[in-house]
Formats: structure tokens, sequence, C-alpha cells
């Protein structure tokens, strides 16, 4: 009422004239007429705009330096005593805020879909309550839709998801603009948003590019946010089910039988036929097989080098324990990365509690070493050496190897003649170890004859003198 009588005053009618044509009383149109003088915009308005006419200026200032109307308002009446309430400072704050005007945003065929999440509610599966989610991806120019449940939004989820929604349409649109889901974007900015690396692989394995939108703007994926509401009010609002599996049945043909076969309340068209006339052939082609996609997650290194995984250990190379590095599996194989950089691959493991190790990971002097690369390393100081590896071989099965680790940490020391020639002396003698060939180095006894001693007789078990030994090593 206060507004029609506003109206009716501004273009000159009279308040007999209204309130002879409203059926009012002309008392009530006179009150009203002077309490629209008076600033009010209808009835029960305690508070006036005229009272804050004198501090426009001041308030824009306020306002323009990002103080909030709580904090004018206080200050209104601390520095000026105004006698005005909170609502009255609030809405002369709103009329200064610069109104949004929205532009429509129309896609060419092929060009744009959009993908969100919504949830659904909780829904029963195997005698448990889960909570359950919709993926929507819808092409921008048709409408056409593509809906599927989901337990969870993790980023494995969200690529099985594009996978069979560009599959559904038989083709990729060139652009998929999603929100700021971490599922696909790592880090929100208004201008330069960056996307989840292994999405981001995804997107240009299928040829396509993704655009993040602006943080808290919805209105950049409207048709999607639109589809996420008619999925709850629509379908959802009819489901009579309980159980997961009746869910996913139930919006399969949906979908199929309701969803794109409607008059689009936007478009005014129907979505099925704007698809298969005009969009479908404006999507880019499928790729011969599907993308592969991989299990991501960080782990940091151990101090024995390897990084855990599912219950399980695999070795990385000794120089990253301590950092922190990403693992890629595809049910198969697992790999690691540092930074960029990949650092080990290995099949996995469906044991429990196992380590799974390579050898070129362990530091240098740890590696194991077979009796091949022992006979090799031995081969390269002389025959002697040979020889004195296959007595190793022989007389101590199961100390040959920290005895042939010995001999060959003498070339730290000695030349390779050396050590070749006092394995000859403590051959021809019988002294078989490397306590012996280190003190034959050590004494320079390499250098005589070896028939300087008479040769000790073992004809006879424990028949020998233990000194024997003393004597071949020290001359």
């Amino acid at each position: 009422m206060y507004h029609t009588i506003k109206t009716l005053l501004a273009q000159g009618r009279s308040q007999r004239e209204i309130a002879r044509d409203l059926g009012m009383c002309r008392k009530t149109v006179s009150r009203i007429a002077r309490a629209l003088s008076e600033g009010m915009e209808g009835p029960g308005e305690q508070v006036r705009v005229k009272v804050l006419d004198d501090y426009e200026q001041e308030i824009s200032t306020y306002h323009e330096s990002g103080l909030s109307a709580v904090l004018i308002h206080r200050k209104l009446v601390e520095k000026h005593g105004v006698n005005v309430s909170y609502p009255s400072v609030a809405r002369s704050v709103e009329r200064l805020k610069k109104r949004e005007v929205y532009v429509p945003l129309h896609s060419a065929p092929g060009e744009e879909c959009q993908v969100d999440f919504g949830y659904l509610g909780q829904f029963r599966r195997n005698g448990r309550a889960v909570k359950v989610w919709v993926f929507a991806m819808v092409l921008s120019h048709s409408r056409y839709s593509y809906y599927r449940v989901v337990t969870t939004q993790r980023v494995t989820e969200f690529l099985d998801c594009h996978i069979k929604a560009f599959e559904y349409f038989g083709g990729v649109p060139r652009t998929v603009k999603l929100d700021n889901l971490k599922s696909g974007v790592t880090t929100p900015d208004l201008y330069e948003p960056l996307l989840q690396e292994q999405y981001s692989s995804f997107l240009a394995y299928y040829g396509c590019a993704g655009i993040a939108c602006r943080p808290e703007r919805p209105q950049d994926k409207g048709k999607v946010e639109s589809a996420i509401k008619y999925v709850k009010n629509n379908f959802l609002k009819g489901f009579e089910g309980e159980g997961y599996e009746e869910l996913i049945c139930a919006l399969r043909v949906w979908n199929e039988e309701i969803c794109n076969k409607r008059v689009h309340g936007t478009t005014r068209r129907v979505p099925a036929s704007v698809f298969h006339s005009v969009e479908r052939e404006a999507l880019g082609a499928l790729p011969s097989h599907r993308y592969q996609i991989s299990e991501v997650t960080g782990r940091r290194v151990t101090r024995m080098a390897h990084v855990t995984y599912r219950h399980n250990y695999y070795s990385v190379p000794a120089g990253y324990a301590g950092l922190q590095v990403r693992l890629e599996s595809n049910g198969t194989l697992l790999r690691v990365y540092h930074e960029r950089a990949q650092i080990a691959t290995h099949s996995i493991s469906h044991e429990i509690g196992v380590y799974v190790s390579m050898q070129d990971h362990r530091p240098e002097g740890k590696r194991m070493v077979f009796r091949e690369e022992y006979q090799r390393r031995m081969a390269a100081i002389g025959p002697h050496a040979v020889r004195m590896f296959a007595a190793l071989l022989e007389q101590v099965p199961t100390h040959w190897t920290p005895m042939t680790r010995g001999i060959l940490s003498l070339r730290k020391r000695f030349s390779d003649e050396a050590i070749d020639a006092s394995c000859r002396r403590a051959l021809h003698y019988g002294a078989v170890g490397y306590q012996q060939v280190k003190r034959i180095c050590e004494g320079g006894l390499y250098r005589q004859r070896e028939d300087t001693l008479p040769r000790p007789d073992y004809s006879q078990e424990y028949g020998h003198e233990l000194g024997m030994y003393d004597r071949i090593t020290q001359g």
C-alpha cells in the first residue's frame, strides 16, 4: 500500500482521489503520505533514512576503507551521538554496494562441460549406512548430463567418473570447468589456480583443458549447479528406496528416461535431441585406450631407505632417506618419485609385512655381492688371488664371504701385485685366510722366495706344529 500510494502521488493524484479509488480513509492516506515524505518505505519502520542524510559521505568513506556496517554504526554513535539503529546504517551501507550484473555464458557445441559433486545423504550398503554423493557432468551447450553415485571424492574416483562420462557422451569436450575441489585443484586462486598434478595429466591425455572456477563464484559453473539441484529436487525426492544398489539403478534409469529427455527449463529444448543432432559430432575423439588411473600418495623415506605402502616396505636409493617422496600405484606397479624424477619402480607384493628391496638401492659398501662377482674381483688382482678364492670356498664354506671381502679391502693399501704375491706365498705354505695374506702384505714377505722355509707336512691331521703359521707370516 505504501508503494501504491507513493506511485499515485508521484502521478499528481490528490489524497482525496487516492482515498476514493483505493477505498481507504482519507486520514490513512494522509498519514501514509506524511510518512513517505519523511523517508519511511513501509509501515512499522522506525528508522528513517533522513536521519543519515548528513552522514552519507562519511558512511561512504568508512565503507570504502573496508569497515563493516557494525563498525560504521558504532563510529557514528560514538563520534556524533547519532540516535540511529544498526539496521538503518546497514541499509545505507547496502545501498552503497555495487550490484553485480551477471552476463549469460553461452558455449558452442563441444566447447565446454561442467563438473561437480552433490551430497545426497546416507543409504544402506551391506547393512551399514554410508554417505553418498552424486557426480554430475553437464555439456554446456545441449545440457546433456551424466550422473553417477559415489561414496568418496578421492582423486581416483574423480578421474574414473570423468572416464565414464566421456564414454557415455562418446567424445571429449575441449574444456572442463570445475569447482575448487581438492580432487582437481591443489591451490585455488582467482587468476591462476593450480590443477592437481594427476588431474592435469589426465586432461592432457584426453586432449582437453581444465578451467577452475573463481573462489566463491558458484555462478561460474551455474549449469552444473542447476543440475545438482535438479537431481536432488526431482530424482531424490521421488526415490522411495533405502539401499545403495537401488539408488544406483534408479539414478541410471532416471538419467536416461527423464533427465535427458525432458524440456530443459532454461533452453526450452530437449537435451538429448540437441546432443544427438548438434553436439555429439562436435566432441573430440576418445583415445584408443583408457587412461590408467594411479593411486597417488605422499610418504617420507625411512632411515632404512624404504617407504611403506599397503603394509609392505619398498626400497628407494639410499640417498633419499629422510626425504618426502610421491607414490603412484596402478594396482600392479608402484612408482616412487622425488619432485618430478622417478627414483624407483617395484612390483606390488600381495603379502603383508615384507621388505621388497633392490641391491642397487643400498649404500655402496652394504650391497650384497654374489659369488661370481667376488670371483671376478679376485681375478682382477691376479691368478694366485683366484686360487686363494677357490681354496676359501673349499676349506671355509661358511666364512669365505668376509675373508674374501677382507682380502679385497687390502687393495686400499697395497698394489694388486703385492696382494697376488702374498696369496701365492700363503698358498705355498697352506695358510688359507685373510689374516695370513694381510700379515704377509704388511711384513713385505711376498718379496721373499717360498723355499726359505720348509713346507709343513699336513699328512697327519693335528700332527703339525701350530707355531709354523707364525714363522710363515713373520719370516
